[in-house]
């Protein structure tokens, strides 16, 4: 299919599971050879999925955690802006460097004063 983003050296790719599938009825017979398959980047395709389920994982950690609504907001908050956002029992530590603890506001923030602790606390 032609890309939904309008990019022009995109496509979208469609995949059906055929377990699910009952009945092929054919509408309109092609006679002329479709296009070639664009190429697959499958490394990348890999890394977001290795992304992807560290994510899920993380927000699966927090809510079996007892974490907070509050805390998982502002998680997954900080996570769009700074990836290297992880999990420390119900502390959020960014960066190796700075630690929120629960009830999550801006005097939770620790760590060494520096350009990091003052971007955490802004977000």
């Amino acid at each position: 299919c032609p890309s939904s983003s309008g990019k022009p050296n995109h496509a979208d790719i469609l995949l059906v599971n055929l377990q699910y599938v009952s009945e092929v009825e054919i509408i309109n017979d092609r006679t002329e050879t479709p296009p070639p398959l664009a190429s697959l980047n499958v490394s990348k395709l890999a890394n977001k999925a290795r992304m992807e389920k560290e994510e899920k994982l993380s927000q699966a950690y927090a809510i079996s955690a007892g974490v907070s609504l509050e805390g998982q907001q502002l998680f997954q908050t900080i996570h769009k802006t700074i990836k290297d956002c992880k999990w420390q029992e119900k502390n959020i530590v960014v960066m190796e460097e700075v630690v929120i603890a629960p009830p999550y506001q801006v005097e939770n923030c620790k760590g060494k004063e520096g350009s990091a602790l003052g971007h955490v606390r802004k977000i």
